[in-house]
């Protein structure tokens, strides 16, 4: 800006630099300001102007979370904007990302492109994105992408082998020149970096059944907030020496509504029973088990007294004698993955008789002979011979527990008729498998964790006590709500034992 200042006509006298303050008061001031013109590219604005053919949704409607099986068509308009805010005149390339999320295809001036790159013509141009994967608020970017590809109309200025930039620098050519992108950009020059975004456009948060998926999570290696408001209703229900468990209320039935959240350690002043509010984390499969890491999480608390504001659900039944209940097969695998992270149980099982340290020479397994670690070298190897032939004879025996497997981590076979399932009863720390073989456990309660690998990857994990019902020493001895099962809520607001829930 460049301002002139007059007097009646006259320039201001100055003093050793000063404009005369008493001159400047003893006249009026006439001020003219003269705005410079806009100088060159300095950012874009990005409006979106449709969404799905409609108008955008507002915050108080926003469309599903998008898990990536299907396509939204976001429809954009971009204006190229100058220093002083006014409209650029600039034809070159601009790069189009949308945060989160992927695009398809672009379908701008030219046609569909699978390209992410969209060509402004007088500083501006209209498209429309086919995007995927989009939820939350979701913005869509535009940065100036700095490369002309030459069309092969003629070679390019970073192909030509001459320096067409000699005032900015002694490069010449791709990968020389800094400013060459590629081979055919047609400028030697680089980009300005100017960019710019839209505001958000309304997608819901993924809820835990979105995240879940099916096999395996949509959201793989993504930092991302969970659905937690009403009618997303996230309760705590185990607490782990590595994490805790999660399961929405709002997908009871349907579901793949349960997620494990590691942390590493036990977190800190959280309990079964307690609501999420807030949950954010990095999605990961670990070995086929879908879980959340590094999660951040704020948490309603619930204290003794509240029990019937504890809102745990009921365990799944995965199998029982009684042809009355409701059951999800535990031989179905969609089924199980549907309870992933959830409470299940199971009815009458039994523990596996074929179930000790001694090897198993020969295939021959007995009460105390179950170890397919023939070589002593602490794991069963499948490729050898001996061992490999070993593991999968006792993996497909319901009364064989590989010993190895047990010592290992810990999990046991127990089964009903022809019906298997591994468990890990570390929650029950009083009930000895081993010295248990062939009992029948009434019931067994606890978070369904998946492993792959094998043909029994899935494992009931008793969380306490009260989770493993029979009539022998560290079991329960009947089935408790769930409510009450496992619940230890805060004697007060001031925690004394905060530090080691």
């Amino acid at each position: 800006m460049s301002v002139r200042t007059e007097l009646a006509g006259r320039v201001l006298p100055r003093v050793a630099g000063v404009v005369g303050l008493a001159a400047l008061l003893a006249a009026p001031l006439a001020c003219i300001v003269e705005p410079e013109a806009g100088v060159g590219l300095q950012t874009f604005r990005v409006e979106v102007v449709a969404v799905n053919d409609v108008a955008p949704p507002s915050a108080d409607a926003p469309l599903p979370a998008n898990t990536g099986a299907t396509f939204e068509r976001i429809s954009i308009e971009v204006q190229a904007i100058d220093s002083s805010g006014g409209k650029a005149d600039f034809d070159g390339y601009v790069r189009v990302s949308v945060e989160p999320g992927a695009i398809s295809q672009i379908v701008g001036p030219s046609g569909a492109s699978p390209s992410r790159n969209l060509k402004l013509k007088n500083g501006r141009v209209n498209a429309i994105l086919e995007v995927t994967a989009v939820y939350g608020p979701t913005r869509v970017v535009v940065e100036d992408l700095g490369y002309e590809p030459s069309g092969g109309s003629k070679t390019p200025e970073c192909a030509n082998g001459e320096n067409d930039d000699p005032d900015e620098d002694v490069f010449v050519d791709f990968p020389n020149d800094p400013g060459c992108a590629f081979a055919d950009d047609d400028t030697e020059t680089g980009g300005t970096f100017a960019a710019g975004a839209s505001g958000p456009v309304q997608f819901s948060l993924p809820t835990l059944r979105d995240i879940q998926g099916g096999s395996e999570t949509p959201f793989p290696f993504e930092g991302l907030e969970v659905k937690s408001d009403d009618p997303q209703f996230l309760v705590v229900t185990r607490i782990a020496k590595d994490g805790f468990y999660v399961t929405d209320l709002a997908d009871q039935g349907r579901g793949s509504n349960h997620m494990f959240a590691f942390s590493f350690s036990t977190p800190p002043g959280l309990r079964v029973c307690d609501r999420i509010t807030y949950l954010a984390g990095t999605m990961s499969e670990f070995f086929g088990f879908t879980e959340m890491n590094f999660p951040s999480f704020d948490a309603d608390r619930l204290f003794e007294g509240q029990e019937d504001l504890c809102l745990v659900p009921e365990p799944a039944i995965l199998d029982s004698p009684d042809p009355e209940m409701t059951m999800r097969p535990i031989d179905e695998e969609e089924e199980m993955e549907k309870q992933e992270a959830g409470l299940v149980r199971v009815i009458d099982y039994v523990v596996a008789t074929k179930f000790g340290p001694k090897p198993a020479i020969g295939n021959v397994f007995g009460p105390d002979q179950s170890n397919c670690d023939l070589n002593g070298d602490g794991r069963v190897d499948f490729t050898a011979e001996a061992e490999g032939s070993c593991g999968e004879v006792c993996a497909g025996d319901p009364q064989c527990t590989e010993w190895s497997q047990y010592v290992s981590r810990g999990s046991y076979k127990v089964h009903r008729e022809s019906r298997m399932i591994m468990v890990q009863t570390d929650g029950a720390p009083n009930f000895n498998p081993v010295a248990n073989r062939g009992a029948t456990l009434n019931a067994i309660t606890g978070a369904l964790r998946n492993f792959s690998g094998g043909d029994l990857n899935w494992t009931i994990e008793a969380r306490c006590p009260d989770d493993l019902v029979c009539g022998i020493e560290g079991c329960a001895s009947e089935i408790k709500p769930p409510n009450v099962a496992c619940v230890k809520l805060r004697e007060t607001e001031d925690d004394n034992d905060e530090g080691t829930n």
